[in-house]
């Protein structure tokens, strides 16, 4: 017996985990932006110094390159963001950090408890605060986006991400593909359960990319 073909099922999988990454890649850009341009003005409220514009750098992730991250810089080139890490490459992974952030039910004790990890030896508890509103800004604008009304099919998948915990484990994280009716495709969003659409009409949701 001929077996399915599966090449058209491996893409459309591979398409959905490549669109996930440039997502995360570009939450993360945006995110460490909002974060940083904040702790500059937290930074020139405590300090005798003016703002002097941006400069770009990239930050290497394992979900890929971050290029052309604007960092805030002062004139006397005394700041440096806390949350930027020195080195191109990460130490702590920043692209799980916004994978956890921006899940769907994702409560803002986790954001608080991120940012006081890493901003408790840099500033005070009011300037955290700060930050952490900016950083709560950043989420809600992702999960209260608007989306399209209508889809002709979302397609479901998940993958094992490597989660930093007490060790390492692996987690699953499912993630939603939407297809308009005009063949345009986005990612809805990533979530740590799956919950069904609301208020919006999808004629097919396909759950089992693989064939046979």
């Amino acid at each position: 017996m001929k077996q399915p073909d599966n090449r058209l099922a491996f893409q459309i999988q591979q398409e959905i985990l490549d669109s996930f990454q440039k997502l995360v890649n570009m939450l993360l850009k945006k995110f460490l932006e909002a974060i940083m341009l904040e702790e500059r003005e937290i930074y020139l409220e405590e300090t005798e110094d003016y703002a002097n514009g941006f400069y770009t750098r990239d930050l290497l992730t394992k979900l890929g390159e971050v290029e052309g991250l604007r960092v805030p810089r002062v004139r006397k080139g005394g700041f440096r963001p806390a949350i930027l890490p020195e080195r191109r490459r990460a130490g702590l992974d920043l692209a799980e950090v916004v994978i956890n952030l921006y899940a769907a039910g994702v409560s803002t004790r986790k954001i608080s408890q991120f940012l006081e990890g890493i901003y408790g030896a840099y500033y005070s508890p009011q300037s955290i605060s700060r930050l952490m509103k900016v950083a709560e800004e950043e989420v809600k604008a992702w999960k209260e986006r608007a989306l399209s009304e209508e889809y002709f099919a979302i397609f479901l998948d998940g993958t094992l991400l490597s989660i930093r915990r007490n060790g390492v484990e692996k987690e699953p994280v499912y993630l939603a593909l939407g297809i308009r009716p005009d063949g345009s495709r986005e990612i809805l969003g990533f979530f740590k359960r799956v919950k069904p659409a609301r208020d919006k009409k999808v004629q097919l949701f396909i759950t089992d990319i693989y064939l046979g």
